[in-house]
């Protein structure tokens, strides 16, 4: 299991926390995901199998920045 926290950008309200969320949480090997508003940031329990830049594609995708 590993644990990353990606830096967002364009997270402005309550609902573009659950708009990233949603995407990163329907990924299959995702445990969880925690989306820090006030931090910009979003704090992602994964599988192993499953790669970084599938987490980042799902978060750009819906429009939001990831450095």
């Amino acid at each position: 299991m590993k644990e990353k926290v990606f830096n967002v950008s364009g997270m402005k309200c309550k609902h573009c926390v659950m708009t990233v969320t949603e995407a990163v949480t329907e990924l299959d090997g995702v445990q969880s995901c925690d989306v820090n508003l006030e931090k910009g940031t979003v704090t992602v329990k994964f599988e192993d199998s499953l790669e970084e830049s599938s987490i980042t594609s799902a978060i750009k995708e819906e429009g939001f920045g990831v450095a």
